[in-house]
């Protein structure tokens, strides 16, 4: 571990200004979210207090001299430490602070020579004769010396290993010793022929338990102990009929520590090597049982800890289970969440008030239920008389089989019942859970009487098991630096670094809807399909990216290069038409030869650069271009991917045609809605699907409706040329509105709403400052198309990939598609900025969008000769409306429309030379004031703003007088 650096201000800045280490050391200074006096020491009356000061929290005992000390002084004063530096280490360490980690309490490590009849896995101890109080207090508040040899802990000075070195020197065979310190102790289970060491403080999880010697597979702590305690046990019976002289109870313990913590309690208990071990058959039964009327386990409150428990339960279904109160979750040691028995002993101890351990410890016994959830009722004879049903034990029996109440709005009286296993949950009915217990006795077949009863209680009513317990579900599946899919076999967790792949069950905390559920098989690849890096800086700080293509065999993404050749028919096609027209041959026969061979030379070109970004022949600009398209294309597909919602990237994904024509001429056939109807929601499977060109459908109050928390993915697909993007701001930037049918309106938390994309053949109309900052542009080249004036053939994907894209794909296509997928969701993580396309055409297609077809049509024939002059605004629009044939337009619409045109062409309106001193295209004659217009077409021309008396015949003086 690196050298660690102490720094006051990082520590408080990482501690809340102290108080996390105020927490830390004295859990009793906060109760309820709220600051209280506690106890530093023995005193009548909790005199110390935590409060909040300029430079951070302050410790002040008014009970003492009422001096405030900080976090640092406190640390030095209960750990014993001499110098600050120390106390920041030690924070550092215990609270895990980022950026800080040290490790402070840690054994001594030492590496020496083998002596000759060392022998590889040879392990020596040498033990203290007694155990240390400090290091007593590290086991527990209550373990004794007695507790420890009762068990056969042991306090080890140090001990010696005997390995094999990886990469051997001077000798095959190495010593390592590990020697205790005041602050690391470390204890062994000594056992005679194997031992059980544990080193409790070891920083690293994996190294605070070990063995040496020959441990059984299978061995239970503790019973020795308890055949001694039962042989000894003389109980003193109320009942003279009781002849049962068994213990009244045993416990199993989660694990070493927790065990003696239950032992120090004058408990019998027992406990396994490892927690997640199940007891077998024999242990439970010849055993336990044998020693004692009842089995009690107590488990922790971790996600592995109660997996574990719920395991237990099920696996030995008359074990009693013991749940500790949920509250300790909310005290943290190390930064982490209390969990176990130790933690809670801790917590509850108070050498003052002996009784409150005792206590609370009796109501953790008073709520511990078994999972079976009948009784076999008896005379006092002992004859069978029938069945009793325990409500509280079945529904604590539904829950440790997964069964919950789950509600979406945690505010409404709505909810589901639910099924969870290994973290898929799954919506189930009533009659699931009514039928549940039943088959559940019958798989374990258990008598027909049982199950009759079962079938006949009343408690198995909908309005009873509406009880069960409800469980809040975090769905959680990202964030700011990762995203996680689910599929058939594996989850995925992607960084902007890795992949990793878990199976179901092994991640805490983590849910998924059984709907939501990619249904492929996947491996990660070993191999990546492209590398993107970053080559320059624009004049804007934009960043230029380079992409290399390291996979040929990609569908998906070959398919994306294509649609991103936005310069194809400069190679592959436009010199080929040339060479058609050239053809001046009459006769028809050798004319069409002629006219087959030059196709048939198309063909192959085209074949040869199907899936080429860099073509010979085209401009290292319009390379680049191109690499702009697809890399921008990846970013996008990326952000629809991560489910996490930013608000610096509040983006509606618009894709549309690079190839500008008429706003009545759809294209289209470009591969849009291949990427956004089919791509996206391969992979988002919760999805709302909107028509964009039905315009009922739009305008819809219930459009949303459907759309929940657990929908990823919103698609307007086919917009028409007039969709109302400006509608849906809200829903881009803000809560996303759902006026369900026959239910409530809701709102959905930005940062829990879908992501949107919107697909169309045309340009976005009149796209203002708000709507750009909310649209994430994609451009498709028109390398797919069907049949035009431009194209005499369609070209389709089948025609470059041979196969339907998703519907024919065999399981390596789809898994090279997902591997894709993540590796899009990588580069995503990867970049800060917005990747946008080339947007010289969107910019084009917008205009013609928003000026229109006639509009456009008319100021071509308008300008053609009135171009770098000036002209009378008023005439001009009268012109337009007469020859079009539209109704009067406003000045302010006009003059919009007029601004897009020139945009479309690159022209200038009203340069800043013919503007008067007011700023305005306007020149006075005979005291009325006659607004022109100027066209500028490059930036040679000068104009000449000519003097009242020499204005051109044409105009009139009377046009838009003002005074």
């Amino acid at each position: 571990m690196s050298e660690y650096k102490y720094d006051k201000k990082t520590i408080l800045e990482k501690t809340n200004n102290g108080l996390d280490v105020f927490k830390h050391i004295y859990p009793d200074c906060e109760k309820n979210g709220r600051l209280v006096p506690f106890k530093t020491h023995e005193e009548a009356t909790p005199s110390t207090m935590i409060k909040e000061f300029k430079n951070g929290y302050m410790m002040t005992n008014f009970g003492d001299d009422g001096k405030a000390i900080s976090c640092f002084d406190a640390v030095m004063q209960k750990e014993g430490l001499k110098y600050f530096g120390e106390a920041c280490k030690w924070i550092a360490s215990e609270l895990n602070i980022p950026g800080l980690e040290t490790t402070f309490n840690k054994g001594e490590i030492e590496f020496k020579a083998p002596l000759k009849d060392d022998k590889k896995g040879d392990c020596h101890f040498e033990y203290n004769q007694m155990i240390s109080e400090v290091h007593l207090k590290v086991l527990g508040p209550l373990v004794t010396e007695e507790v420890c040899k009762k068990y056969h802990i042991k306090s080890c000075k140090k001990f010696i290993r005997v390995v094999e070195p990886k990469t051997p020197k001077e000798h095959k065979l190495l010593r390592v010793i590990t020697t205790a310190t005041d602050k690391y102790p470390i204890f062994v289970i000594d056992m005679g022929k194997w031992q059980k060491i544990y080193q409790p403080l070891n920083p690293d999880k994996q190294y605070r338990f070990s063995y040496a010697g020959n441990k059984p597979q299978d061995f239970l702590f503790g019973v020795e102990n308890l055949i001694r305690e039962y042989n000894s046990y003389n109980p003193d019976y109320d009942d003279d009929d009781d002849d049962d002289d068994r213990l009244p109870r045993v416990f199993i313990g989660a694990g070493d520590r927790d065990s003696l913590n239950i032992a120090s309690l004058n408990e019998p208990v027992v406990w396994q090597n490892s927690e997640t071990a199940i007891l077998s058959h024999d242990d439970y039964y010849n055993k336990l049982l044998k020693y004692a009327k009842e089995v009690i386990y107590i488990g922790d409150l971790d996600d592995t800890g109660v997996k574990q428990t719920v395991k237990m339960a099920l696996s030995h279904i008359d074990i009693k289970i013991a749940w500790l109160p949920d509250w300790i979750k909310d005290r943290t040691y190390r930064g982490k969440p209390r969990k176990d028995f130790t933690d809670w002993i801790k917590l509850v101890h108070d050498p003052q008030k002996p009784d409150k351990l005792k206590t609370s410890f009796n109501k953790i016994l008073n709520n511990a239920e078994p999972a079976r959830f009948w009784d076999i009722k008896r005379n006092k004879q002992g004859d069978f008389k029938g069945y009793t049903l325990s409500n509280e034990r079945l529904y604590k029996f539904l829950t440790y089989n997964g069964y919950y109440i789950y509600k979406e709005l945690p505010d409404q009286p709505e909810f589901d019942y639910v099924r969870i296993e290994n973290g898929i949950v799954k919506k189930v009915f009533y009659r699931d859970l009514n039928n549940f217990p039943a088959n559940y006795l019958k798989s374990k077949y258990k008598p027909t009487s049982l199950v009759d009863f079962i079938h006949r209680s009343a408690q198995l009513k909908e309005s009873s098991l509406a009880k069960i317990p409800e469980k809040p579900i975090d769905f959680k599946d990202s964030d700011f630096d990762y995203q996680l899919l689910f599929f058939q076999n594996k989850i995925w967790e992607i960084t902007k670094d890795e992949i990793k792949e878990y199976g179901y069950g092994k991640m805490d905390d983590v849910y998924v809807w059984d709907h939501k559920i990619i249904q492929h098989r996947v491996r990660i690849n070993r191999d990546k399909a492209f590398e993107i890096t970053p080559i320059g800086t624009r004049e804007d700080n934009s960043t230029i990216y380079d992409i290399k293509i390291l996979r040929k065999d990609n569908h998906f993404l070959n398919y994306l290069i294509n649609t991103s050749r936005v310069h194809w028919r400069v190679c592959g096609d436009e010199p080929f038409k040339k060479r058609i027209k050239a053809i001046r041959e009459t006769d028809p026969i050798k004319r069409k030869e002629k006219l087959q061979n030059i196709l048939a030379e198309k063909e192959a070109y085209q074949t040869q650069n199907r899936f080429e970004l860099e073509e010979e022949g085209l401009s290292p600009e319009q390379i680049q271009e191109q690499k702009d398209h697809l890399i921008n294309k990846i970013f996008s597909f990326g952000y629809l991917l991560h489910r996490k919602k930013v608000r610096n990237k509040p983006w509606v994904v618009y894709a549309m045609d690079n190839r500008i024509s008429d706003i009545s001429d759809s294209n289209g056939g470009s591969g849009k809605s291949l990427m956004y109807d089919q791509a996206v929601r391969n992979v988002l499977l919760s999805n709302k699907y909107i028509n964009g060109r039905d315009r009922e459908a739009v305008k819809d109050k219930h459009m949303f409706s459907g759309v929940t928390k657990s929908t990823d993915y919103v698609l307007f697909d086919d917009l028409d040329s007039y969709f109302p993007f400006t509608r849906f701001f809200t829903e881009t930037t803000g809560g996303f509105n759902v006026n369900a049918k026959y239910k409530d309106a809701y709102t959905i938390p930005f940062e829990d709403s879908p992501k949107i994309a919107m697909t169309s053949n045309f340009g976005m109309f009149k796209p203002d400052s708000s709507t750009k900052r909310r649209v994430l542009y994609n451009v498709f080249s028109d390398y797919y198309h069907y049949k035009s004036d431009l194209d005499e053939t369609e070209h389709k994907i089948t025609d470059d990939i041979c196969k339907m894209l998703f519907s024919q794909f065999d399981e390596s296509e789809w898994n090279d598609f997902y591997n894709l997928s993540a590796e899009c969701i990588q580069f995503f993580l990867c970049t800060d900025e917005k990747i946008i396309p080339p947007l010289a055409n969107v910019e084009k297609r917008n205009s013609l969008q928003t000026m229109g077809d006639a509009f456009k049509e008319w100021a071509d024939s308008y300008f053609e000769h009135r171009l770098d002059q000036q002209i009378v605004k008023t005439q001009a629009q009268t012109d337009f409306e007469v020859k079009s044939k539209v109704k009067p337009w406003s000045s302010q619409k006009f003059k919009k429309s007029l601004k897009e045109w020139c945009k479309f062409y690159g022209y200038e309106l009203n340069p800043e030379e013919v503007l008067n001193t007011n700023g305005f295209n306007k020149h006075t004659r005979q005291g009325a004031s006659t607004e022109f217009i100027y066209i500028k077409t490059n930036e040679e021309n000068e104009v000449e703003i000519k003097h009242e008396e020499s204005l051109p015949d044409d105009l009139d003086p009377t046009d838009e007088l003002e005074f």
